[in-house]
């Protein structure tokens, strides 16, 4: 059902019931819903700003948060998902000249950030987008007398995400509430949620995944957790009431620690495979709790799943798993499907998919082949029907002749005992074209990591150079910073420790 009816079900039949908690700031579904509507006639109020940049119906407006996980995303957020109006989510995270780029290429009508958000307010003031602070008092001046929330139509956009992709400049798109209706009737079934997986997500608000959570878990009535910034004694506060987590690999790691939490018993993750130590650590500190690893991406939504039980997952552990529910992939080259078994472009055939970027991604990125989609990455089908990852469009590495995909030797690392992170990179050689370079964090020797892989992978797909990482720079999403670590490689970074045979 369209999250506008959920929500107001859940006020009506349970109005005092829990339904977002961020950091111990609390909002019950009676009191969200009166927010929802409050905020709904605060924003048709606004004068409506003609524009060829975003299809919206005339009573919608646009409005951006750069607020990360301040106690307001309670009311922002679940405002476009159930009311007519469209989110654009900035990243709290993004440099300041970036934030001004965006609001000049997609003005929005109104934007939500902090006091402390200085230049962000001064753009906003030179392109006279009325700015409202939401950690004074602006915000509940801000709020008008409640109006009734109508209905949305399906085709119509909520949200205006951002991707980087290969790019460093943002590709903006725009998503219809169409296809989060068909993902949360998939994602349901898939992870097995009922009212009540009470959730905890311990990421930024601004990426899917904890967006996406967000609105699970007001659709099916439970309560959703979140924190202003992680903090591992707050972070286990917020696990002690939930059954279900949703996070990247890199903040599920940060949360086992200490005590065992046996009240878990769902985990949704994403944004990175598991590697096998941290899929073991996982289950050892949530002994009751199912793991969904699912691939997919903001453009595509689901693509497939894995769910790892206590000791069996559903799919291989070098896979990504098999097609998520209502998905069908076809693995293809210059249009054709190619054999299984053989590497190509991953495409998604589904309701899932956005329509295109607002702009960008001429030359990489989301693109359309009839019914078909995809965003570039590489893999292939196995013959047992699961998904293998391959790498992405433009990252495969040429050595001496030989087309080689990083992520296939990623993983192969990842399988050896002592490493926790693994990440492989092509780099110019004056012989063979590219050479192949590995980086770890671990303490595995250097004869075993290559006696392991010699025994995986054939000779031509052997790294010949390892380093270690005394530091592993992540993204704000919580993926390895593959930009930064070629940079410390090429400068010759103390970060990255050269691996020698041992004398």
């Amino acid at each position: 059902m369209p999250l506008r009816h959920a929500i107001d079900h859940h006020a009506r039949q349970r109005p005092d019931a829990l339904a977002v908690s961020i950091s111990g700031t609390n909002l019950s579904y009676g009191a969200l819903f009166e927010r929802l509507k409050r905020l709904h006639a605060a924003l048709i109020e606004l004068p409506h700003r003609p524009r060829s940049d975003l299809s919206l119906p005339p009573e919608a407006r646009l409005f951006a948060v750069a607020i990360g996980n301040h106690p307001a995303a309670a009311t922002l957020l679940p405002a476009a998902l159930a009311t007519p109006h469209t989110v654009m989510l900035l990243d709290p995270q993004w440099p300041a000249a970036l934030h001004q780029r965006m609001l000049a290429k997609l003005p929005p009508d109104v934007i939500f950030c902090l006091s402390s958000q200085t230049a962000l307010i001064e753009a906003a003031q030179r392109l006279n987008i009325p700015a409202i602070t939401v950690d004074t008092d602006a915000f509940e001046t801000f709020l008008v007398a409640p109006a009734d929330l109508p209905l949305t139509s399906p085709r119509d956009m909520f949200m205006v995400g951002f991707t980087s992709g290969t790019t460093s400049q943002p590709k903006a798109f725009a998503r219809a509430r169409h296809s989060w209706r068909a993902s949360l009737d998939a994602s349901r079934l898939a992870f097995a949620l009922s009212e009540q997986s009470h959730t905890f997500s311990p990421g930024p608000l601004a990426h899917g995944i904890s967006l996406y959570a967000l609105a699970e878990t007001l659709e099916l009535g439970a309560a959703f957790h979140a924190i202003t910034r992680f903090d591992l004694a707050d972070a286990h506060h917020a696990m002690a009431t939930t059954r279900r987590i949703v996070a990247v690999p890199s903040l599920l790691a940060a949360l086992c620690h200490g005590t065992p939490q046996e009240q878990v018993v769902e985990i949704t993750t994403a944004g990175a495979k598991l590697d096998p130590a941290l899929l073991a650590k996982a289950r050892d500190f949530f002994p009751r709790a199912r793991i969904h690893e699912y691939y997919g991406a903001s453009e595509l939504g689901f693509v497939s799943l894995n769910t790892h039980g206590r000791s069996s997952s559903s799919a291989p552990a070098n896979s990504v798993g098999h097609p998520f529910p209502h998905v069908a992939l076809s693995i293809r080259e210059n249009g054709v499907e190619v054999a299984q078994g053989q590497p190509g472009t991953i495409f998604v055939r589904g309701d899932l998919a956005i329509e295109g970027y607002l702009w960008g991604g001429r030359k990489s990125g989301f693109r359309r082949e009839g019914p078909w989609a995809t965003v570039g990455d590489l893999g292939k089908l196995n013959f047992d029907g699961s998904l293998t990852l391959l790498g992405r469009e433009g990252g495969m590495v040429i050595t001496a002749g030989h087309n080689v995909y990083p992520q296939e030797i990623e993983t192969a690392l990842s399988e050896i005992p002592g490493i926790t992170t693994a990440l492989v990179l092509g780099r110019t050689h004056p012989s063979r074209g590219q050479e192949l370079v590995a980086l770890l964090q671990g303490d595995t020797p250097l004869e075993e990591i290559r006696s392991q892989l010699a025994i995986r992978l054939p000779r031509y797909k052997l790294p010949r150079r390892f380093f270690r990482a005394s530091q592993w720079p992540l993204t704000s999403s919580g993926k390895p910073d593959r930009a930064t670590l070629l940079r410390w490689l090429e400068e010759k970074d103390g970060r990255l420790v050269p691996l020698h045979p041992a004398s």
